[in-house]
């Protein structure tokens, strides 16, 4: 995970918890958002930028202007936001394994095999979270994620 992945997944984070008392989301400054995340904010608008480009953030200009989610939060999973400013989720772009022992470099081609398994473990597991249900945990509402052991 990049850190800024990880920053687009702190913003749209907080953006799902913060509504007004009817439960609406409301826009939120670039300022606001980077005092409440703790996030530089030259960064954050880079970020921002890039979210909005993908559709997962529209901004509105002028006083109350800010950024608000485009889709519900219960539409935007982790691994949408992580794409969305990092590209495709892998761990790396080693090119693809030669098959059956046909690899001519000491076997580098298995560990090229274990990156891609371990790549597409990670995108189904980002895929599992979406912003309404961490946002449920954040706010206590939900248990947290377990560490599995093996």
């Amino acid at each position: 995970m990049s850190t800024r992945g990880d920053y687009a997944c702190r913003a749209l984070l907080s953006l799902a918890l913060h509504r007004d008392d009817s439960g609406t989301v409301v826009p939120t400054s670039v300022r606001d958002i980077a005092e409440r995340t703790a996030l530089p904010q030259p960064y954050l608008e880079q970020i921002l930028l890039a979210l909005k480009g993908a559709g997962l953030v529209r901004s509105k200009r002028g006083v109350g202007g800010g950024y608000v989610l485009a889709r519900p939060p219960s539409e935007i999973v982790l691994s949408d936001i992580v794409s969305a400013v990092d590209g495709p989720i892998t761990l790396g772009d080693f090119g693809e394994p030669h098959q059956d022992g046909a690899c001519d470099h000491e076997g580098q081609c298995v560990l090229l095999a274990i990156w891609s398994v371990a790549g597409d473990l990670m995108r189904r597991h980002l895929g599992e979270y979406t912003l309404e249900s961490i946002a449920s945990m954040a706010r206590g509402e939900s248990p947290w994620p377990q560490t599995v052991t093996v």
